[in-house]
């Protein structure tokens, strides 16, 4: 079978791209051959970033030139989804015809082609904006042409595999369409730790942006200050208002360190909570190698971090004197701490990559002539 696995923007370098490789590799280990439609990027770079060295020897590629705005702070996404649209009947012009699509980025992006469709779906960020501000029709008319765009293409789509439950049902909901949760997969190997004696550090870890909502961390701290608050992550520049106002105002149990999240893992494997504060969040990647670490989660109750943080691996929390009060809960107790550290570990294995292979290995065989 020929499976054309479609992820325009590789150079993101994000749990998205994490997809990509593992869809890839799914694709490629069930003896399929396999090609990737993507923008150019930097192989090397990539390669190096995830350690998966040697997978683009193994995978076809079909790539055009990066996408680069003509007018960099207007209509934004319909230029990028024209552009692609465009490259894509360029590139694909006579190539052979393809057993499957693979899309592992977003629906808007999926060519018109003549062979099934399978889409794995996130939650489309412009949608975020109708349901942020309802009341602002000039959004909803910005939008709208896009949103007429995306319900055509996914009418075209034969299946779609959800990040999540919570995305899954996002898809029933605007999309009308019924979807498989598949959990992305996490690179968990590279965070398990057997390290015992961990230190009175919460961290938490990601891009320092809004949506994250880090200032949170800042609020819980205040009410913490015996105990010692991390936060490690990157920033678009170190101008970024978000970032600047973290830092001016963060308490002095609470450090800002801006680092490359895979650089991380020492400190996670040392720190004995790991706190989550963006909301609606569509699955959770970080949260699940804190876990791996052995860290115990203690997250905002929505989203997708609703299913992985159970009862019985850590905590979820409503509002910020709840979250100090299950950290300061966790800190406080040995026993307890210890216990849900255990239990996080093993919970941690259900999200590992293999686990997703097997699970996209079972889709794929049933396109298989």
């Amino acid at each position: 079978m020929r499976i054309l696995v479609v992820h325009p923007r590789m150079s993101i370098m994000g749990g998205g791209e994490r997809v990509a490789i593992h869809s890839m590799l799914a694709g490629m280990n069930m003896g399929h051959e396999v090609t990737l439609l993507s923008e150019e990027f930097d192989v090397q770079r990539f390669e190096d970033f995830f350690g998966c060295y040697g997978l683009f020897e193994k995978v076809w590629q079909l790539s055009y030139p990066e996408f680069k705005p003509l007018i960099r702070s207007w209509a934004l996404l319909y230029q990028r989804l024209y552009y692609y649209q465009n490259q894509f009947r360029k590139v694909l012009s006579g190539k052979k015809q393809f057993s499957l699509v693979l899309g592992t980025q977003d629906v808007g992006y999926v060519p018109s082609i003549r062979a099934p469709i399978v889409q794995y779906s996130y939650f489309p960020e412009y949608f975020r904006h109708l349901q942020s501000a309802p009341s602002s029709p000039l959004w909803r008319l910005y939008y709208s042409p896009a949103r007429l765009f995306y319900r055509n293409r996914a009418k075209h789509v034969d299946r779609f595999l959800a990040v999540s439950d919570y995305s899954r049902e996002f898809v029933r909901q605007i999309w009308r369409r019924n979807s498989t949760t598949l959990y992305p997969p996490c690179p968990i190997e590279l965070y398990k730790s057997s390290n015992s004696d961990r230190e009175d550090i919460a961290i938490a870890t990601g891009r320092i942006v809004p949506e994250k909502r880090f200032h949170l961390l800042a609020e819980i701290a205040r009410k913490l200050p015996k105990t010692r608050f991390m936060i490690i992550g990157s920033v678009p520049n170190t101008d970024d208002p978000y970032y600047k106002s973290l830092e001016r105002n963060a308490p002095p149990n609470l450090s800002v360190v801006l680092s490359p999240l895979r650089k991380a893992r020492d400190v996670v494997s040392r720190a004995k909570v790991y706190v989550h504060c963006a909301e609606n969040e569509h699955f959770g990647i970080t949260i699940v190698e804190a876990m791996a670490a052995g860290c115990v989660p203690v997250v905002h109750d929505s989203g997708g971090p609703r299913e992985i943080v159970t009862e019985d691996v850590g905590y979820r929390w409503k509002n910020t004197d709840e979250a100090s009060q299950l950290i300061s809960k966790v800190m406080g107790n040995e026993t307890l701490r210890a216990r849900l550290s255990h239990h996080a570990s093993t919970r941690a294995e259900a999200f590992n990559t293999k686990a997703f292979e097997s699970s996209l290995a079972i889709t794929l065989k049933e396109y298989e002539v």
